[in-house]
């Protein structure tokens, strides 16, 4: 019985309590996460798109990079009267690199006119929109999946313009190399 009383009794002492150093202030910064953005049905018709056009007028060939040995990103392209008929990209963030190419009879794409005449190319990782001025072409990715082309997680989101008519294409580019993932964000920062 004693034995019994003893091990209760250990069981109902009280224990202390673990009291946090009041000295060091506990709350965590916190963590701002990115909003999210719906994802899109990348093959979904467009209400407004249509078949494009017969293709007329001069052929232009443009290759065009933006940024360094070891971090650029690249286009070339082709168009004809203004209208793009394929187009490559490339980009390197050393080591890693990413490349596609899409041509208007490439297999699971789909090329349309949009209302305002600008190109809206559909493929099952992502769209395109690619709008022609009369001194640019600008190529819009819309979450374009790095998964296939690159092997890396997030989308390619953002522009590259392409100046039109220099004899040397200039050309610049606006969040296509921007990240997009916690994984390659670290991995930037660590260089």
């Amino acid at each position: 019985m004693v034995l019994a009383l003893s091990v209760l009794g250990g069981c109902a002492a009280r224990k202390p309590v673990m009291q946090p150093d009041q000295s060091q202030p506990s709350a965590q910064p916190a963590v701002v996460e990115p909003p999210s953005v719906p994802r899109i049905d990348p093959m979904a018709d467009v209400p407004g798109d249509k078949p494009l056009p017969a293709l007329t007028g001069a052929l232009e060939r443009i290759d065009c990079m933006n940024g360094d040995e070891d971090l650029h990103a690249r286009i070339a392209f082709e168009a004809r009267g203004g209208r793009v008929i394929n187009f490559a990209y490339y980009s390197k963030w050393k080591p890693r690199t990413c490349a596609f190419d899409f041509s208007r009879t490439s297999p699971g794409t789909k090329w349309r006119l949009t209302s305002d005449g600008s190109i809206r190319v559909h493929t099952l990782q992502g769209r395109f929109l690619i709008r022609t001025t009369a001194d640019s072409y600008v190529f819009e990715f819309e979450q374009v999946q790095r998964g296939k082309f690159c092997g890396m997680p997030g989308d390619i989101n953002g522009t590259m313009t392409v100046t039109r008519g220099a004899s040397k294409a200039d050309c610049s580019v606006a969040g296509i190399m921007d990240t997009n993932d916690p994984y390659l964000d670290a991995l930037r920062k660590a260089k």
